[in-house]
């Protein structure tokens, strides 16, 4: 049987949370509304993975984070992170600026200026 980490760390945080008359007690002077988010599966488990190492709710966490009082520290140690770019970039937003500029029915010199951006690039493009 497969334990549902979230219902027990929630059970566990709330037992240990401060109550006021029986009630939560209040986290600051504003009032907190109840939201809902659409968030993956991995996103949702990386956010409690991270509230948990703060021994805080996710709401708390996020909380957090957005107030600047916590930063988030992600794991990109196997993807890369590109800081420069091979190519000049103020020159293909300048061809493909002015590509935009083409009249509609200039298809074939608009399909030319986005192919000059994509070699500048350093893609190969085949075709027409």
């Amino acid at each position: 049987m497969l334990v549902d980490s979230t219902a027990y760390y929630t059970k566990i945080y709330m037992i240990e949370q401060e109550r006021d008359n029986g009630k939560f007690a209040a986290k600051g002077t504003e009032l907190r509304t109840v939201r809902s988010i659409r968030l993956t599966d991995s996103t949702w488990d990386a956010l409690e993975d991270k509230a948990s190492e703060q021994d805080m709710s996710k709401a708390d966490y996020i909380e957090a984070l957005v107030s600047g009082e916590i930063e988030w520290e992600s794991d990109n140690s196997n993807k890369e992170q590109a800081t420069e770019f091979d190519f000049d970039v103020d020159e293909v937003v300048e061809i493909l600026t002015e590509a935009l500029t083409l009249k509609p029915q200039a298809g074939g010199a608009i399909k030319k200026e986005i192919k000059k951006a994509l070699e500048l690039m350093g893609f190969e493009v085949e075709g027409r």
